[in-house]
């Protein structure tokens, strides 16, 4: 399974000391080098940097097609952008995005999307963790953005 991830997720995963999911979720992950660039280079001695930098399951892939990025980078992020493409260059099976315009496109493009709440959601049905609440609320204290109506819809699928 190609499964594509953004820099937000990669950031608020390490917030909260759940960065390891993602392997136990997915096994592998797949990050363009500008998430890397923004994550672990332009990110050093934030949350996760060193983590993610070391970590042998996520891995760094080259963007071939650097026209496609940069048509998308006035509407996007630059990682948002390298996603996105990159998403079409592996003929990833999932991206792993938060941000709501590079989601709405991802799902035009026909790629399946996941953000961090529903990882959060994902592993507790899997028993990965036990709630989803206590994150939410660390995460909101670490100044992570999700919206409300999202934290309230994933607690609810959660029967918290």
């Amino acid at each position: 399974m190609k499964v594509i991830c953004d820099a937000a997720v990669l950031i608020g995963l390490a917030k909260i000391g759940k960065l390891n999911l993602l392997k136990k979720l997915y096994e592998n992950i797949y990050i363009p080098w500008g998430v890397y660039k923004e994550v672990v280079v332009r990110g050093r001695r934030r949350p996760g940097a060193e983590q993610i930098d070391q970590a042998k399951w996520i891995r760094k892939i080259k963007i071939k097609d650097r026209t496609a990025v940069n048509l998308l980078v006035s509407e996007f992020g630059q990682g948002e952008s390298e996603a996105l493409v990159l998403g079409k260059q592996l003929k990833a099976d999932w991206l792993i995005l938060d941000d709501a315009r590079a989601r709405t496109a991802a799902i035009s493009a026909g790629f399946r999307i996941i953000g961090l709440a529903g990882i959060l959601l994902l592993a507790k049905q899997r028993n990965l963790i036990k709630d989803i609440k206590p994150l939410f609320d660390e995460l909101v204290d670490k100044n992570f953005r999700l919206s409300d109506k999202i934290m309230q819809t994933i607690l609810e699928k959660a029967g918290e």
